[in-house]
């Protein structure tokens, strides 16, 4: 079942607790996984991403778990304005907090980014768990 913006993979956490069970080797491989899967979407966000001083683009970072991988922008410090870009800011102006401008529309680079790649995403994930559960003795289905 997947959602915009996130791509879920069902029997996918009984797989994982299997295999975090198992070594840190094969633990490792799943985690480089969902580094690879994610890679492929911040590739085709890095030039979506809108640019005026480039601190947003600078922000943008991939991570991952045993259980997960993301793209993620923006920060506390660095750049708190990313979510306003992506999903956009319908409250502005507000000169009561001395907010200025027109409202902010909507630019939704990271959905767009894994929308574009879905389907190569979910192959490139489903190939490295089967193969990761294979090397660790599992069965998956």
């Amino acid at each position: 079942m997947a959602s915009r913006g996130r791509i879920e993979v069902q029997g996918v956490k009984v797989i994982t607790r299997r295999l975090k069970q198992m070594d840190d080797g094969t633990r490792k491989e799943l985690k480089s996984i969902y580094i690879q899967s994610a890679n492929v979407v911040f590739r085709n966000a890095m030039p979506r991403v809108p640019v005026r001083s480039g601190r947003l683009k600078s922000t943008m970072r991939v991570s991952s778990t045993v259980r997960s991988g993301s793209v993620r922008a923006g920060g506390k410090r660095s750049a708190p304005y990313a979510g306003p870009i992506h999903f956009g800011w319908a409250t502005r102006p507000n000169l009561g907090r001395s907010w200025y401008g027109g409202p902010i529309r909507p630019n939704p680079f990271l959905y767009s980014a894994l929308d574009d790649r879905r389907e190569q995403v979910e192959e490139m994930f489903a190939r490295g768990v089967h193969k990761a559960a294979k090397k660790a003795g599992l069965s998956p289905q």
